[in-house]
């Protein structure tokens, strides 16, 4: 069904009559059909004065209908008022914590949780452990004897002085006391001896150097008769025995040289008493010239055994 038009067309700057019933007038192209108002939600603007809306006519008996008045084009329409944001919904208020509410409860402790804090509290007690009680005076005393007799006697003494400090029973410090004077006796004549030890270590090696090993051996006596034997006077006394015998065999090497079998024989025998393995081989080869020189001795003395 075709919608109803006016014969006019309705834009008042055309104003022609329309043959036919059009949506569009064929000169000017305005549109036929009134609009309907456009309803907003938003607040309404101002009044404006409505246009009177075509009246329909009917198909069969279509009568003319009034002329509309059209707007003013200079009057341009009112732009839409966009409408209001909407607020979002609220979300409903938390209720208030109540006071004095119960926590929910922990998990409860695993084993190996135990473990570690034991292992952990072990480790901080074996490193921070308390020292050792305190040595008794007993052992106080002993410690300090054991000093003097490595002859510490400064530290026996600082050790005799705290005793005192600490007013340790009298026994104790006499007994200490008195081993401190017997070390220091001892020591002293220990030092001496260390002493007198350079000294003759010196002395027998320039009498050695000058070929003296007489010399040498009293002095060597010397010291021994005062001080006593110990591994360097050993040592020393080998060193001299050495030069002595090596001195009788160079005299038995001049008695060779000469066929003086007497100086020869007596030479041996001194340097054979000294017992001195180093002088083994020469001693030999001169007992072997001696028994040479006898022989010859032998043939010598016989009548015609030369002949």
């Amino acid at each position: 069904m075709l919608e109803t038009v006016n014969d006019v067309c309705i834009n008042a700057a055309c104003g022609r009559t329309l043959p036919l019933r059009v949506a569009h007038c064929p000169f000017c192209g305005a549109c036929q059909i009134a609009q309907a108002p456009v309803l907003e939600k938003a607040v309404a603007p101002p009044p404006v004065p409505r246009m009177p809306s075509p009246v329909p006519v009917a198909p069969p008996t279509p009568a003319p209908a009034p002329m509309p008045q059209p707007a003013p084009q200079s009057a341009p329409a009112p732009k839409p008022v966009p409408p209001a944001p909407v607020a979002p919904a609220k979300a409903p208020p938390a209720k208030p914590a109540v006071k004095g509410s119960v926590p929910p409860p922990r998990p409860p402790v695993r084993l190996r949780t135990w473990i570690a804090a034991a292992v952990v509290l072990t480790g901080i007690w074996f490193f921070n452990k308390p020292a050792d009680k305190p040595a008794s005076v007993a052992e106080q005393v002993e410690a300090a004897t054991a000093l003097a007799a490595q002859c510490d006697l400064d530290g026996a003494r600082s050790a005799l002085a705290v005793l005192k400090s600490a007013k340790a029973p009298a026994a104790h410090l006499k007994r200490l006391q008195a081993s401190i004077t017997k070390s220091a006796a001892a020591c002293d004549r220990q030092q001496q001896r260390a002493q007198a030890l350079t000294a003759l270590q010196d002395s027998v090696s320039q009498a050695l150097d000058g070929g003296k090993p007489d010399l040498a051996a009293t002095r060597l006596a010397a010291y021994v008769k005062r001080w006593g034997d110990d591994p360097d006077t050993l040592e020393l006394d080998a060193k001299v025995k050495v030069a002595l015998a090596s001195a009788q065999l160079d005299l038995a090497d001049a008695c060779l040289a000469r066929s003086d079998r007497v100086c020869l024989e007596n030479s041996l025998i001194a340097a054979e008493r000294y017992k001195r393995p180093e002088l083994a081989a020469r001693t030999q080869t001169l007992r072997t010239a001696l028994s040479q020189l006898l022989e010859r001795s032998l043939l010598d003395a016989v009548p015609g055994a030369g002949q």
